[in-house]
């Protein structure tokens, strides 16, 4: 039998995001549930245009998401600005460096987990003087690395370039998987899904084994009442999935 067969998956990214994951549930015989609790759109305004003119003042870009990525060639795109040779990538994670490689750029720093306190700390042993730090990011996007660049007294700006909004439409069915009991495990990709969710139920269905791709992730479920976290060894959806199957072949038979 399938590790996952019957099983009832809650898939909580959007449709283009997760449509490899549901895949690779399936294929193992869960059951997805799929219901987008985000949205995203582009974040513009005259102070971004004015940045992007003076790129070529920055000797790195800082992007943690695919979703960054993606966002902030939009903009570059709108404004006809041409990357400078000199500029060098700092990026988070497979999904995000695939997503800039699809724009015909390799990343120049990639840490070895993929979370902001490693990617700062590994970042630093590397390049203690990186010079000026453009940081791309979303406007639901955690401090860490900023604070970093603070304590090192590095030169840096933050640019928000996409904006991260509820899907209010998926509530009522949400909370009829929950009361009907549909749900034997949540899935979370980042902690503003985690807070999309609560946001919606409150707290209902946090007695549900909750797996979540990263330690960031996992500590915002426990902050917000979930009772039974899982972490991944290694922060990616293969891996997320291989959790998911080894927890419903041992501790989760019922």
């Amino acid at each position: 039998m399938q590790p996952l067969q019957g099983k009832r998956i809650l898939v909580t990214r959007g449709q283009s995001q997760a449509r490899s994951f549901i895949e690779r549930i399936e294929a193992e015989g869960g059951v997805v549930y799929h219901t987008p609790l985000l949205s995203f759109q582009l974040n513009d305004s005259e102070s971004h245009q004015e940045v992007l003119k003076r790129l070529h003042d920055y000797s790195w870009v800082f992007i943690t998401s695919a979703n960054g990525v993606k966002f902030f060639f939009e903009l570059l795109k709108k404004y006809k600005v041409e990357i400078p040779l000199s500029l060098q990538f700092a990026i988070i994670g497979s999904k995000t460096e695939k997503r800039l490689n699809d724009f015909g750029f390799q990343a120049d720093f990639i840490p070895s987990k993929y979370h902001a306190s490693s990617m700062g700390k590994e970042f630093f042993a590397k390049e203690p003087q990186p010079g000026p730090i453009l940081y791309i990011r979303g406007n639901r996007s955690r401090d860490a690395l900023p604070r970093m660049f603070d304590d090192k007294g590095v030169f840096f700006h933050s640019m928000t370039v996409y904006d991260t909004l509820l899907v209010e439409e998926k509530k009522s069915e949400l909370l009829v998987w929950l009361q009907e009991r549909k749900i034997d495990a949540l899935t979370f990709t980042s902690p503003s899904t985690v807070r999309a969710f609560v946001s919606m139920v409150q707290d209902q269905g946090v007695e549900i084994p909750c797996f979540c791709i990263g330690p960031t992730t996992a500590k915002e479920a426990a902050k917000r009442g979930f009772t039974n976290v899982h972490v991944p060894e290694q922060y990616t959806i293969p891996h997320l999935l291989k959790q998911l199957t080894y927890y419903f072949s041992n501790e989760g038979k019922r």
